[in-house]
């Protein structure tokens, strides 16, 4: 029971996170500087969970092969990916974005069947299908709800292509994360090395004088916002961690699954003149959470 409520909690979290990330967005030209606000909190948060679990230890048992694919799947998810959903956010919103986003579900799915020699069955294909019936059905907007910023008169390709590309390397990653983990057991150590090589490589990019520059003219309250996304992200990260403690993987999964779910309700609650509520948007939110749960 405790690990159920603590799975629910990691979902919500997810879905409050997406509601400051479409509210930050808004107010900045390049989406993509909101990660050095986000990914860089999330490493003293593993590392004390590495501490206060005595996992501390583990992070010296990577091979250095490990250490390289962990730090690149850190990289590509933490980076790239969310940098790409940050720009698909800004572009179609956090209900249309959640639903573009699911599209590396499918991605790790072929991954791994082709390159991991990865079983495939009839509940993943059918599932797979879901998945690609709601990115599908995202598109599928004749009308849009007006909002102040004027932002959603359509479904522009390039929300499309972020959406895709945020789906493509959230579905990447994965496969270097099973590569780095080989030969040691604790995704926690392996979560902080990929977010600390995301950060310093975050930190580098600050060398770039126009970057560093567009970070720093950032405003007080559209970096509160992307910090309050950030909390969120890594509040609900914790909550996984610890309903995993409490209950197995087949009950946290699943419920952390259905955030799409509650991303709809909050951004009807809180951000209802930001977002899209078109009946293909609901359907393809529903789709996609089946779709994963077949997958699950």
């Amino acid at each position: 029971m405790i690990g159920s409520i603590f799975a629910l909690l990691s979902a919500t979290s997810f879905a409050a996170n997406k509601i400051f990330i479409r509210r930050a967005v808004l107010k900045i030209p390049d989406a993509s500087l909101g990660v050095l606000i986000s990914v860089p909190m999330a490493v003293p948060l593993f590392f004390l969970i590495l501490v206060f679990s005595g996992q501390l230890h583990t992070l010296m048992s990577f091979s250095w092969r490990g250490y390289v694919w962990m730090a690149l799947a850190g990289i590509v998810h933490f980076i790239v990916g969310r940098s790409l959903n940050y720009k698909c956010t800004q572009l179609v919103g956090a209900n249309i974005g959640n639903i573009l986003s699911r599209s590396d579900i499918p991605v790790s799915v072929i991954f791994g069947v082709s390159f991991l020699n990865e079983p495939l069955s009839w509940p993943l294909a059918t599932g797979v299908v879901f998945i690609l019936v709601g990115i599908i059905l995202a598109g599928m907007n004749t009308q849009m709800l007006q909002n102040a910023y004027g932002e959603l008169s359509g479904v522009p390709l390039m929300g499309y292509v972020y959406g895709v590309g945020c789906g493509l390397a959230w579905g990447t990653s994965p496969i270097f994360v099973k590569l780095g983990l080989e030969g040691s057991g604790s995704s926690v150590a392996g979560a902080f090395v990929s977010f600390l090589a995301a950060s310093v490589v975050l930190g580098l990019t600050l060398l770039n004088r126009k970057r560093r520059t567009a970070f720093t003219h950032m405003g007080g309250r559209t970096s509160g916002l992307f910090f309050l996304a950030g909390l969120f992200s890594c509040a609900a990260n914790l909550f996984r961690y610890i309903a995993l403690g409490f209950a197995p993987a087949s009950v946290v999964t699943p419920l952390v699954s259905i955030q799409p779910v509650f991303g709809l309700i909050f951004a009807f609650l809180f951000n209802r003149k930001l977002e899209i509520f078109s009946r293909p948007v609901v359907i393809g939110t529903v789709a996609v959470v089946i779709g994963t749960l077949m997958i699950i």
